[in-house]
């Protein structure tokens, strides 16, 4: 299944500050390993720096395994929306919508 996550911070919170560059780091660093021993596919992984905002394009099939993903810092300093996603072409599978 695929999961469109996005995580914002206020400025506040911001990983570009001094005091938590180190864990971002750390979490970044970690970030391919992690999702791998998770059996979580990254399909991509962004930031919107000006707006605060990191993006997330995931594959898993379980929602546990993408929560345990985002451990800390990411959920401790993010408001975020982990949301399941399909292709149109799944979505409208079987129906005549395609044919037009």
């Amino acid at each position: 299944m695929l999961f469109m996550i996005s995580l914002e911070h206020t400025p506040e919170q911001c990983f570009g500050r001094e005091e938590y560059k180190e864990e971002m780091k750390q979490w970044a660093g970690e970030m391919r390993s992690s999702a791998e021993k998770l059996g979580i596919k990254i399909n991509g992984a962004y930031v919107c720096p000006n707006e605060h905002i990191f993006y997330f394009i995931l594959e898993s099939d379980s929602l546990k395994a993408i929560s345990e993903f985002f451990k800390p810092p990411m959920l401790t300093h993010h408001t975020g929306k982990i949301s399941p996603i399909m292709t149109i072409e799944e979505a409208t599978e079987g129906t005549s919508l395609l044919e037009k």
